[in-house]
C-alpha cells in the first residue's frame, strides 16, 4: 500500500525538492513502493546533507577516479588472474591506499589482508627431452599438461588421428596425434577437446600425447599459459601429459617406424597464498560501532590468455571500476571529522571470476562477526552506462530486501537514482560477491552502473572505454546513499 508523505520543505531545502524528484523515481520502479517501509525512514527523516559531508563526498574527484583506475587496469597488472603478479601487486596497492586513508588494517596481526592458500598446478618447463633414439632432437614447443608421475620412455609410437574412433585399440605408451582440432574455433573449445581426447586414450592405457602445431598456434599459447601457476579447474583437467612439437621443424617422421626418447617431469603442485585486503573505519557511537556496513568489489579478473596481439584481460570495467569505488569511498568516509557512528568495511576479493572464492572464504573465516553487519554493498562494473542511463545505478536482487530504496533516499541527495533494473537486477543477484554474503544470512546486494557490455570478459574491456565522469557521479551516489546507514538514521531489513 502507498503511504502517503506530508512534506514540509522551505522553498531553498535541497533535500525536500531531492526528496520530491524521488517520489518521481517510486512511480518509475513501483518495486520501490512495495518495500519502502515509512517506519524505517519517512521522507522528511531524511536529513541534508551537511557542509562538512558535502565536502568529503566532492572529495571523489574524476582525477583521483582516473589515476586509481588507470593503475588497476594498466598492463603492468597483467590481468590481475588469481593467483599472479600482477593480482599481488594490486593488493599491495589497494593496501597502501587503505593506509593512507587512515584506515585501520583488519588483517593478520594488524595488517590490510587476510590470506588463505589454495592448490595451484603449472607445467613443468626444464627437464623435458622429446628426441629420436639416435640423438636427433625434435623442436619442442611446451608442454599443454604434465602427468601426475615422472614419465620415462623409449620406442616407436603409435599414431591416431584425432577425430577418428579407436574404441578396438588399446596403447601400451605415448601416442601421436596424427591430426590437430580445428584451430579456427576458440582456444577453450579446442583445449576441451583435448582433454576428452586424453582422457580416452588414458582409460585405454596411453601414457602420454605428441601433437605437432605451428609455432603460433594457439595451442602453444596456451603450453606458455599452463607454464604459470593457476588454480586448477577438475572439469577441463588434462589427464595426461601433452607435449607439442612443432610441424615441419625436421624432416618427415615416421612416429609408428623410428624410436623415440621422451621424458617429462610431472605437474609441479604447490600451495600458492591468495589475499583478501580489508580496512577498518570504526564507527564514532559507542554502541552503534559494533555494527558495521562492509564496502567490497572483487580486485582479480582473467589474466593473460587472450588469442590476438593482446593477450591482457585488463577487466578495466570489470572490475578495476568496482575497487576503485571501494578506495574512493574508504578516502571519503575516512575524511569525514568525525567517522560515521556505524563503523565501515571496506574489502577487496580474490577469485570472484574463480567462483566467488575470496568473499566465500572471507564469510567461512570472518573477521567481523557476520551477525553484526548491517548490509553489504557490493560494487560492479560502474563505468560505461547504459545509453540514457548517465548519473544512475542499478542493484541487484531488488526484491529481496529495503536496502535499494534506502540506497536511494540517500543517493538523491547527490542527484543520482539508484534503480532496479528490468533486466540484470533479479538475474545477477547469485552473480557476485555479495551472495557469499546472503548465504549467511546478511543483506548483500551488488551496485552496478551499465551492463553485461560487449566487451565483458574480453581483452578489449580497457580503460579507455571508461566513461570517468560517470563513474566519479555514481560513486557519489553511492557515497551519500550509503552515509544514511553509516550514520545511523535507518536500518537495512529483509523482505
Amino acid at each position: 500500500m502507498l503511504k502517503r508523505f506530508d512534506l514540509h520543505f522551505g522553498s531553498h531545502d535541497i533535500a525536500g525538492r531531492n526528496l520530491l524528484r524521488l517520489l518521481g523515481i517510486v512511480l518509475l520502479h513501483v518495486p520501490l513502493l512495495l518495500t519502502f517501509s515509512a517506519k524505517d525512514c519517512s521522507a522528511q527523516d531524511v536529513p541534508s546533507l551537511t557542509d562538512v559531508q558535502r565536502k568529503a563526498m566532492d572529495s571523489i574527484s574524476e582525477i583521483s577516479v582516473r589515476s586509481r583506475l588507470f593503475f588497476l587496469a594498466s598492463d603492468a597488472l597483467e590481468g590481475r588472474g588469481t593467483p599472479s603478479r600482477g593480482f599481488d601487486i594490486a593488493c599491495d596497492y589497494v593496501a597502501t591506499q587503505f593506509a593512507a586513508a587512515g584506515l585501520e588494517g583488519l588483517g593478520e596481526d594488524g595488517g590490510y589482508f587476510q590470506t588463505a592458500t589454495v592448490p595451484a598446478v603449472q607445467t613443468p618447463t626444464d627437464g623435458i627431452v622429446v628426441r629420436r633414439a639416435n640423438g636427433g632432437p625434435l623442436d619442442l614447443l611446451g608442454l599443454l599438461c604434465g602427468g601426475e608421475d615422472h614419465l620415462t620412455y623409449s620406442g616407436k609410437l603409435q599414431t591416431v588421428k584425432f577425430d577418428a574412433g579407436f574404441e578396438d585399440q588399446t596403447f601400451a605408451g605415448p601416442v601421436f596425434i596424427d591430426t590437430l582440432p580445428d584451430e579456427s574455433q576458440p582456444r577453450f573449445r579446442q583445449l576441451s577437446q583435448i582433454a576428452r581426447l586424453a582422457n580416452q586414450l588414458k582409460s585405454r592405457g596411453a601414457t602420454a600425447m605428441i601433437v605437432q602445431c605451428a609455432a603460433d598456434s594457439q595451442l602453444v599459447l596456451s603450453a606458455r599459459d599452463a607454464s604459470r601457476p593457476a588454480l586448477e579447474n577438475r572439469q577441463s583437467r588434462i589427464s595426461l601429459p601433452v607435449i607439442l612439437i612443432e610441424t615441419g621443424s625436421s624432416q618427415k617422421i615416421d612416429f609408428s617406424v623410428e624410436e623415440f626418447e621422451l621424458v617429462v617431469p610431472p605437474q609441479i603442485r604447490a600451495d600458492v597464498a591468495v589475499r583478501n585486503t580489508i580496512g577498518l573505519l570504526r564507527g564514532s557511537d559507542p554502541e552503534l560501532a559494533n555494527e558495521a556496513i562492509i564496502v567490497t568489489a572483487h580486485l582479480d579478473h582473467l589474466g593473460i590468455g587472450g588469442t590476438g596481439d593482446d593477450r591482457i584481460f585488463n577487466g578495466a570495467d570489470d572490475n578495476a571500476t568496482g575497487c576503485t569505488a571501494v578506495l574512493m569511498l574508504a578516502d571519503a568516509f575516512a575524511s569525514l571529522p568525525e567517522p560515521p557512528k556505524r563503523s565501515m568495511i571496506f574489502m577487496t576479493f580474490w577469485g570472484e571470476e574463480r567462483g566467488l572464492m575470496g568473499s566465500k572464504y572471507f564469510v567461512e573465516n570472518p573477521l567481523w562477526p557476520l551477525d553484526k553487519i548491517v548490509a553489504n554493498i557490493n560494487i560492479e562494473m560502474v563505468g560505461r552506462p547504459e545509453p540514457g542511463a548517465q548519473r544512475k545505478s542499478w542493484m541487484t536482487g531488488w526484491d529481496q530486501s529495503d536496502l535499494g530504496t534506502l540506497m536511494a533516499l540517500g543517493s538523491i541527495r547527490a542527484d543520482i537514482e539508484i534503480f532496479q533494473h528490468p533486466r540484470f537486477s533479479a538475474m545477477l543477484y547469485r552473480a557476485s560477491d555479495n551472495f557469499s554474503f546472503v548465504q549467511k544470512g546478511v543483506i548483500a546486494h551488488s551496485f552496478s552502473a551499465g551492463s553485461l557490455h560487449s566487451d565483458y570478459h574480453q581483452p578489449s574491456d580497457e580503460v579507455a572505454l571508461i566513461e570517468t565522469d560517470h563513474m566519479t557521479d555514481v560513486i557519489k551516489g553511492l557515497f551519500a546513499g550509503t552515509l544514511l546507514i553509516a550514520d545511523g538514521h535507518v536500518t537495512p531489513k529483509k523482505n
